[in-house]
């Protein structure tokens, strides 16, 4: 028995070694299978964040008269010349807005005006250069060439692709980024019976926006009068978000009234009418809007970029050009912006500009002193109308 049991013992345990031997070489652990475990599927983080309200930049810049005083001799014509200091504050802008002050026309026309203003049709590429998307020829010189004159002025800024609001018309105007915008224009003879229903016909047509631009005033008053006053808050109590001014050829105060905001006045700025203005403070007004995540589009905040409507100090070239900030320049603009500037009111007075009457000549009376020489007088001067503040 030993002798069968013992080889076949040997033979068993060669056989368990080699099992071993052979499982350490493949990797193969002696162990119960353990149970193959089940893959777990984490979600993958989103990319996505949560919706941001968005920022738009709107410009507002005073008068723009395209002609007088030399405007073409002294811009050369070239398109960039107006802008060529200031287009960095326009570019990107979502809506500028500027008083168109003269005709635009090629046609051979007649004015009986004092003062009246037409300039050619590629001047118009003057303010497409800039970025001028929307303005207002609701203004005192609307009618210098008669109805002739309005008809190829609003011709010359269809075919340049501008936008524009006539007197005491509404319009619905969409920005780029579909920003709508209800704008009412209004000229001298603006009034709280005609602002309130066209404000309130706008409301029916739910822009984001409703913005009123009116001409008035009092020319060379750094103050608005009552009138002035009454119309403006009248138009945000109706439900304007933005009262815009122009007409009184200088600076007047931004106010704050009713959750909207009024510009009395932003003076002139590219102003062909005026070679040497006495005072040739001007401004940018940019509003900072905001569209929120569930669309309603507000007025979030402004900004206030004094300027010189010319590049040079003493002579208007008409590119108006900032001021530095922290010159004494810089703090009289924005102080007349503010409302406390404290300067007297220019003295506008263009009667020695106006024809006198003719009168008839007085009978002579009879005299015992014999009449003396007849003497001829010296014919004066023609006024300068360059040098004189125009309306």
């Amino acid at each position: 028995m030993r002798r069968i049991i013992k080889p076949a013992l040997l033979i068993i345990l060669s056989l368990l070694l080699i099992v071993i031997i052979f499982a350490r070489l493949s990797g193969t652990e002696l162990s119960a299978p353990a149970e193959t475990p089940v893959p777990k599927t984490s979600p993958i983080p989103s990319e996505e964040t949560e919706p941001q309200p968005e920022y738009f930049t709107f410009n507002f810049v005073g008068d723009n008269t395209l002609d007088g005083a030399g405007f073409a001799a002294t811009t050369e014509g070239r398109a960039d010349f107006p802008y060529a200091n200031t287009k960095k504050y326009f570019e990107g802008g979502e809506f500028n807005f500027a008083n168109l002050e003269c005709i635009i026309s090629d046609s051979s026309l007649y004015s009986d005006s004092l003062f009246h203003f037409k300039a050619p049709t590629r001047f118009t590429e003057m303010l497409t250069w800039a970025g001028i998307d929307f303005v207002t020829t609701a203004n005192n010189h609307t009618m210098d060439y008669g109805q002739r004159g309005l008809e190829d002025t609003l011709a010359a800024l269809d075919a340049a692709g501008i936008a524009y609001g006539l007197h005491d018309r509404t319009t619905v105007y969409t920005t780029a980024n579909g920003i709508r915008l209800g704008i009412y224009c209004a000229s001298n003879t603006v009034n709280i019976k005609s602002v309130e229903p066209a404000v309130t016909a706008l409301k029916a047509e739910n822009p984001d926006l409703i913005i009123c631009a009116f001409h008035w005033g009092n020319e060379g008053s750094y103050r608005p009068t009552a009138a002035q006053t009454a119309i403006a808050h009248a138009a945000i109590d109706a439900g304007a978000d933005f009262v815009y001014g122009s007409h009184p050829h200088v600076l007047q105060p931004l106010e704050e009234y009713g959750g909207g905001l009024i510009i009395y006045s932003l003076s002139n700025w590219s102003f062909g009418g005026n070679s040497r203005p006495a005072d040739m403070d001007t401004a940018i007004l940019q509003l900072n809007v905001m569209r929120d995540t569930d669309g309603i589009v507000s007025v979030v905040g402004y900004t206030l970029i004094p300027c010189r409507m010319s590049s040079l100090a003493n002579y208007n070239d008409y590119c108006p050009t900032p001021y530095e900030e922290g010159t004494t320049e810089y703090d009289r603009a924005m102080s007349k912006l503010l409302g406390t500037y404290t300067g007297p009111d220019l003295v506008v007075d263009y009667s020695s500009l106006r024809p006198k009457p003719t009168e008839e000549p007085a009978e002579p009376t009879p005299s015992d002193t014999p009449a003396s020489p007849e003497v001829t007088p010296e014919p004066s001067p023609p006024p300068e109308s360059e040098n004189t503040e125009v309306t």
